[in-house]
């Protein structure tokens, strides 16, 4: 289904109240407070205020395109739009708040949605870490990733210098460009 997803990250608010857990560390996010926090991911957890439960993030956002974390099983990036499935008998919503400078452009399937990519098939990965001449991490630095003329990945690279982990069904040569 076509529309802007942005990531969802720790401390983002739920519709029924309550906040996101961020339960690994595949990468962080700054937010629009300039506070670095860590992405979220399907199966994490999130606290609902209304049924005073933690629940676990479900997919339910109408979106194919997602990052794979492949240092933590291959789990599904979690965006604004999915669940939380606590104990209210209507799953409320994660709303993403803090994370919005990750930004997921789905122009939708003329056939429908399609359905997730089995994580086996994501065999190739790669992550790259930015650096000064004294070879410190350069932390929050716009980059964007291209395989060709595609835009693959795009972010701030985290506190250690890092930018997301970007998958590929095969090798292909990736191209980095960094904002200035």
């Amino acid at each position: 289904m076509p529309g802007i997803f942005y990531a969802v990250v720790e401390d983002d608010p739920l519709t029924s109240g309550g906040r996101v857990y961020a339960d690994g560390t595949a990468g962080t996010i700054e937010g629009p407070d300039g506070r670095h926090r860590r992405m979220a991911f399907i199966g994490d957890t999130a606290y609902c205020e209304a049924c005073k439960s933690i629940g676990t993030i479900v997919r339910a956002a109408p979106t194919s395109k997602r990052l794979i974390d492949m240092t933590r099983g291959g789990r599904l990036q979690a965006v604004n739009g999915d669940s939380v499935l606590c104990k209210c008998p209507n799953p409320p919503t994660v709303v993403a708040l803090h994370g919005r400078k990750w930004m997921i452009i789905d122009a939708g399937d003329p056939r429908g949605a399609a359905p997730a990519r089995p994580v086996q098939n994501a065999t190739y990965d790669e992550q790259y870490t930015l650096t000064g001449f004294e070879g410190r991490p350069l932390r929050g630095v716009r980059y964007r990733v291209l395989a060709g003329s595609i835009i693959v990945a795009t972010g701030v690279t985290d506190a250690h210098g890092r930018t997301s982990r970007i998958s590929t069904d095969n090798s292909q040569r990736l191209r980095l460009e960094v904002a200035h």
